[in-house]
């Protein structure tokens, strides 16, 4: 039996899009972000009101971390909305959130839009494994928005219009990574 080499055309289909590129180029600080928040995960009541001052922190940071022309990003109104309902949990709480510094620069909102929708994604997962149990109105407002998935579907599909390997490719890989650190720094501010 012979059989023929793929052509360059069929490789080319097969090739990793940026989606998969940031995903990969950005484990290291997804992984290390998902550590720092496993005390919430194996003792969610006793951590709680410390998860939600850290996504506070974090997303309002990403929040004035915002380009100029924020309007083109796709999570700008749903950031408002998360931040705005952690104000409100927080409250409910009877916690203050410190503050944490913007990044030094605007962030790419390409790459602010793969933290906010990405993370609904995990909240999500939370949600469902923490809070099966409960009562609608007994669960923080921040965990009940859901995971945007025709917002997440337009995101991968603007991912996969950036050329791997171009410099716009680089800025959004290099302000995730600056968004990770924001969430990190968020985490430890609040302990």
């Amino acid at each position: 039996m012979t059989t023929t080499a793929p052509s360059a055309e069929l490789l080319a289909d097969c090739a990793p899009t940026f989606r998969h590129t940031i995903r990969r180029d950005t484990k290291a600080e997804h992984d290390a972000l998902e550590a720092q928040f496993a005390p919430f995960m194996t003792a969610p009541e006793r951590h709680l009101s410390w998860f939600l001052a850290t996504q506070y922190a974090a997303l309002g940071a990403l929040l004035a971390s915002r380009p100029v022309e924020a309007e083109r990003m796709l999570s700008g109104l749903l950031l408002t909305e998360l931040v705005g309902r952690l104000r409100f949990d927080l409250e409910n709480r009877g916690v203050i959130a410190p503050a944490i510094k913007s990044a030094d620069e605007s962030l790419d909102g390409v790459a602010i839009d793969y933290l906010v929708l990405g993370s609904r994604l995990g909240t999500e997962t939370m949600r469902r494994r923490l809070f099966a149990d409960h009562q609608r109105e007994a669960i923080p407002q921040y965990f009940l928005i859901g995971t945007m998935p025709e917002l997440w579907q337009r995101h991968c599909a603007e991912l996969n219009n950036i050329d791997v390997g171009s410099d716009r490719a680089a800025t959004v890989v290099q302000d995730t990574k600056a968004g990770f650190a924001i969430f990190a720094r968020a985490a430890l501010t609040q302990a």
